[in-house]
C-alpha cells in the first residue's frame, strides 16, 4: 500500500536472487549450513589451473593427439560404466602431467591416458577397474607392470594431490539455481564434455566453463532468461562475462558435428541420456 504520494519500493536486480537452499534446510545431504563455504573454497582452488599452451613444450606430441585420445577414454569411460567425475578426473590428470612433464613419447601418450583413468576410478569408484583391465581394453599395447610405473610418475609428478574441481561440480549447483530439468542439465553435461576434447578451453576456470554450458543449453531450449540474477550470484559471473565463454562453446558445438571425434555425440545422441545431442544449435 502507498501512502500519499510515495514512490514505490524498487528492489536492486543485484539483491533479487533466490535462496535455492532454503527447501533444504532438513536435508543433511544438502550440507546446507557448509555449501556456500565449499563452493567459495573451489573457486579458490581452481585458480591452480594448468596452462592451456603447455602443448607449446611437447617435442612429439600434439593438441589433435590429446583430442584422439580423450575421444577413445570416453568410450573407455562407458564401456566400463565409470562415474561421470571419473571422466574429468581423469582428463584432469592428463592435463597436469603433460604440463609438468617436459616431453613426452608418442607412443606412450595411450599409456599416460589409461593410467590416469586407472588413478581417477581409484580414487572416484567404488568398484574401480582393476590394471588388468586397462591392459586388455588398450589391446596389449602396454603390460600391467608398464601401467604401475606410470602410475608411480604421474603420482610423483602431480605429489599425490589429485583434487581439483571440474566443470561438473560447479554444474549440480549452476543447474540448481537454474532450476533446471533433466533435459537442460544432460545438455549441459554434453557441452562441457565435449570442451574436454579442445585443450584450448583450458583457458577458462572450470566454474565459468560451467556457467557457460548453462547460458548456451538455456539458449538452447529457448529459455527467456538466459541469465538470472540467481544465477549471477551464485556464480559470480555476470552475463557478459559467461556469455564470452558460451560464444567459444557454442562455435565448438558446431564444429562438433564435422567433427571425426564423435564418441561424445554418439554417447549424448542415446535415449539414455535424452537424446541431447540432437539438439538444434542456436546463433547466440
Amino acid at each position: 500500500m502507498l501512502i500519499d504520494d510515495e514512490e514505490p519500493l524498487v528492489v536492486p536486480q543485484s539483491l533479487s536472487w533466490e535462496d535455492i537452499d532454503v527447501h533444504d534446510m532438513d536435508d543433511p545431504q544438502a550440507v546446507t549450513e557448509y555449501v556456500n563455504e565449499i563452493y567459495e573454497h573451489m573457486m579458490a582452488k581452481e585458480k591452480d589451473s594448468v596452462d592451456p599452451n603447455y602443448m607449446n613444450n611437447q617435442s612429439e606430441i600434439n593438441e589433435k593427439m590429446r583430442a584422439i585420445l580423450v575421444d577413445w577414454l570416453v568410450e573407455v569411460h562407458r564401456m566400463f560404466k565409470l562415474l561421470p567425475e571419473t571422466l574429468f578426473l581423469s582428463i584432469g590428470i592428463i592435463d597436469r602431467y603433460l604440463s609438468l612433464t617436459a616431453s613426452i613419447a608418442r607412443d606412450k601418450l595411450q599409456l599416460v591416458g589409461v593410467t590416469a583413468m586407472l588413478i581417477a576410478s581409484k580414487y572416484e569408484e567404488i568398484y574401480a577397474p582393476e590394471c588388468n583391465d586397462f591392459v586388455y581394453i588398450s589391446d596389449g599395447a602396454y603390460t600391467k607392470q608398464q601401467i604401475l610405473k606410470m602410475e608411480q610418475l604421474v603420482l610423483n609428478a602431480l605429489n599425490f594431490n589429485l583434487t581439483h574441481p571440474s566443470p561438473l561440480h560447479f554444474l549440480r549447483r549452476y543447474s540448481k539455481a537454474a532450476m533446471s530439468d533433466y533435459t537442460l542439465h544432460t545438455l549441459c553435461k554434453y557441452i562441457i564434455e565435449l570442451m574436454l576434447i579442445d585443450v584450448k578451453m583450458l583457458k577458462f576456470p572450470t566454474s565459468l566453463v560451467a556457467a557457460g554450458s548453462v547460458y548456451l543449453a538455456r539458449a538452447m531450449t529457448g529459455k527467456p532468461h538466459l541469465w538470472t540474477p540467481t544465477l549471477e550470484h551464485y556464480s559470480t559471473y555476470g552475463e557478459s562475462h559467461v556469455r564470452e565463454c558460451a560464444l567459444e562453446m557454442n562455435e565448438l558445438l558446431k564444429k562438433a558435428q564435422k567433427s571425426s571425434l564423435k564418441a561424445i555425440r554418439k554417447k549424448y545422441a542415446l535415449p539414455k541420456f535424452g537424446q541431447v545431442a540432437e539438439i538444434q544449435l542456436v546463433e547466440l
